[in-house]
């Protein structure tokens, strides 16, 4: 198999010519590329600052993780991929709780900068004291080169997963308070570190044959696109930003006419969840492509809907993708936080398809994505409501 240890830390000079081509600064003459949620000015909120509230108390940082190596799964063996091993979850739990910790912190200080007026700028100082911990560190980052092939794509995953986490929360702080160019230059250095990681994960590379299926359109590409994409735009990279609509739209045009998305089907007993997932990092792309002005075409309008339609019918009737699949599946309200993402989109483009999505949802709310540290419903499906 061909090493994948010509990555993003050990390239050739060739490589790294062509890289920091494709990475070139963005056109000026292009409009600055927006975030997925409008982001609050300081001085909304500051406003009306409620007497007596409880001062924020910035805690102390979580430690960075740091050391990417030797990374395993948590699945016994099996071609579904679907059933947990007790023990290597607890064993990978343990070996990654820093970024389960800190993604659940960051929420938290999202949710209080949203909750507690005049808090604001006391929130997001802490979250950017939080972020440059990590960054100055470089975290997620070290011996990711020190995998198998199935180590190498869940380090990178993780990475994705936590980057997404601290993009959200470093969305919010820059907007109530933009942090001075000492600390937000390491930032963004290290989000453009953990977004080159990301595309040369999924930019093909020959594979032994029993690897090749880490390979193609999954809910892994989905995920390091929409990772890479949020950075983009707090990097204002044109470049990395492109290269995750293109998996968007890549993605969409293999869309089954069901809506049903094979390999997420695959996963036997988690195939409604594996659904779910996949459409949790969908609908962070079709947001970004929707703020930044990026069409879908129409038969790629057509098989999302598909998509969304698929997955809200099998959360109300999983019975019916039991009968597919032959694997009864587990069934979590979470698993539908996407709705509020992508509720915007199709009331413009769909509204009898909104109207079916926002019935599903709204015993649910507010829905938040705690794994990636959005409050789903309150910073974009709220906000597009106002």
């Amino acid at each position: 198999m061909a090493s994948r240890k010509a990555g993003i830390f050990g390239w050739t000079g060739s490589w790294l010519f062509s890289s920091f081509l494709f990475f070139a600064a963005p056109a000026t003459a292009e409009q600055p590329l927006r975030y997925m949620f409008e982001r609050a000015p300081a001085e909304t909120q500051e406003a009306g600052s409620a007497k007596g509230a409880r001062p924020f108390v910035c805690s102390v940082p979580i430690a960075p993780l740091v050391d990417m190596s030797k990374l395993f799964g948590f699945y016994k063996p099996s071609h579904t991929q679907s059933e947990v091993d007790p023990a290597a979850m607890k064993a990978y739990v343990k070996r990654l709780w820093p970024t389960g910790t800190v993604s659940k912190k960051m929420l938290e200080m999202m949710e209080t900068a949203l909750d507690v007026p005049g808090q604001g700028k006391n929130v997001a100082n802490c979250i950017i004291r939080q972020t440059r911990v990590w960054a100055n560190a470089d975290a997620l980052l070290g011996n990711v080169e020190d995998n198998d092939p199935l180590g190498h794509r869940q380090a990178v995953l993780v990475g994705g997963w936590t980057s997404i986490s601290f993009s959200n929360a470093y969305a919010v702080a820059e907007g109530v308070a933009p942090p001075a160019s000492a600390a937000d230059v390491p930032i963004k250095a290290w989000f453009a570190k953990l977004s080159d990681m990301i595309v040369a994960e999924f930019t093909p590379a020959p594979r032994e044959h029993k690897y090749e299926w880490l390979d193609g359109n999954s809910n892994h590409r989905y995920w390091g696109a929409a990772a890479v994409g949020l950075m983009a735009v707090h990097l204002q990279d044109r470049k990395r930003f492109n290269w995750s609509m293109d998996i968007l739209k890549s993605a969409l045009d293999e869309v089954p006419e069901d809506g049903g998305l094979p390999r997420e089907l695959a996963r036997g007993g988690r195939a409604l969840k594996y659904q779910n997932f996949a459409m949790d990092a969908i609908a962070i792309l079709v947001r970004l492509a929707d703020t930044n002005d990026v069409a879908l075409d129409a038969d790629q309008e057509k098989k999302l809907q598909s998509a969304a339609g698929f997955a809200a019918t099998m959360y109300l009737h999983p019975d019916e993708l039991e009968a597919r699949t032959g694997y009864r599946q587990e069934v979590e309200p979470g698993m539908i936080a996407w709705i509020d993402v992508l509720l915007p989109h199709f009331k413009h483009t769909d509204p009898q398809l909104a109207e079916k999505l926002d019935a599903i949802a709204r015993p649910l709310r507010p829905m938040t994505n705690t794994f990636i540290a959005l409050p789903s419903t309150r910073l974009i499906g709220q906000a597009d409501a106002k």
